[in-house]
């Protein structure tokens, strides 16, 4: 029933877009009304259908299912004395759950690799999943790199991205090391960039861009790391270090970094971008990768073209 819901929303925005391109540009406010008032209807139908409190039979199956992988993982952990498993299931959609099983798998794989010496913290929730403990510094993984490119590419085919951070401590012996499984992307959401005044368009990525900015501080104490910079033109430059025009333009441009294990990367866009909704798939299409391909016209009233970041990253 939700894919006939949708379907139907689709054909009512075509409609209303076919509607403007008929009809006098005075009626573009009203038909912007009835396009917001067509996207909460939609939004809240499928809330409706997809929020599993109301089935606690199947939120138990899949949280006992969640449970079971986590236990097989903890049992062939020799070294960790213990796990702490904190659970925030509330409002998960049914979507949700099925990308949390998806990732598990590839996740728990990488999370064998670093041997967590003591007390290791688990958190998973709507959002993904949180790890974090001690780990030994004379630990090598660097022959794990390619088990672990493989998975990060895996996750990233789920729109799912992989980081980690170190902090270290008084014993150079030990650190801290949190892993990040980041599964918050949405697809009725983009981070848009207005390219209005020069080009005519707006440049969407993921949502998930609004949570990994830095800033010029920030970016100078990064180490070397490949680094993609997108500039007005929409063309693209790619470097091994912060340029210095980024620190001298900080009120125009903004920074977005990811550090994924062996694979850092950083993201600079030429303006500050606003997470909204994205319009509906009858009146956009994806550009991949590929930045060189045509514009496609919003039919709703503006020009837009959404990037497709996991791809993008997957293939550099």
């Amino acid at each position: 029933m939700a894919k006939d819901v949708t379907k139907e929303f689709e054909q009512g925005m075509q409609t209303l877009g076919d509607i403007q391109a008929l009809g006098d540009f005075s009626l573009s406010p009203l038909i912007e009304r009835a396009s917001f008032h067509f996207s909460e209807i939609h939004r809240k139908a499928e809330y409706s259908f997809e929020n599993l409190e109301s089935y606690s039979k199947v939120q138990e199956f899949l949280e006992k299912t969640i449970d079971n992988l986590l236990t097989s993982y903890t049992l062939r952990d020799e070294i960790t004395h213990q796990v702490l498993l904190q659970k925030k299931f509330k409002d998960m959609s049914l979507e949700k759950w099925d990308r949390l099983l998806d990732i598990i798998p590839s996740s728990l794989q990488v999370m064998r690799i670093f041997k967590f010496v003591g007390t290791q913290n688990i958190q998973i929730s709507n959002e993904g999943i949180c790890v974090r403990g001690l780990i030994k510094t004379d630990e090598s993984i660097i022959k794990y790199r390619e088990l672990i490119y493989k998975a990060s590419r895996k996750l990233l085919d789920k729109k799912t991205i992989l980081t980690y951070q170190i902090e270290e401590l008084e014993d150079p012996r030990i650190c801290w090391l949190t892993i990040h499984v980041d599964m918050d992307h949405d697809e009725s959401l983009s981070y848009n960039v207005d390219f209005s005044e020069k080009l005519g368009m707006k440049l969407g990525f993921t949502n998930l861009f609004s949570k990994y900015k830095v800033t010029p501080e920030q970016a100078a104490q990064l180490p070397r790391h490949l680094i993609i910079e997108i500039s007005e033109d929409l063309e693209i430059s790619k470097y091994y270090r912060v340029p210095d025009q980024y620190t001298r333009e900080t009120n125009k441009k903004e920074m977005l970094h990811f550090s994924f294990l062996f694979h850092p990367v950083s993201i600079i866009i030429p303006k500050v971008g606003l997470v909204e909704r994205r319009p509906t798939s009858t009146n956009f299409k994806d550009t991949g990768s590929g930045l060189g391909q045509q514009e496609v016209k919003n039919q709703i009233g503006s020009n837009f073209r959404y990037i497709d970041f996991f791809s993008l990253i997957n293939q550099s």
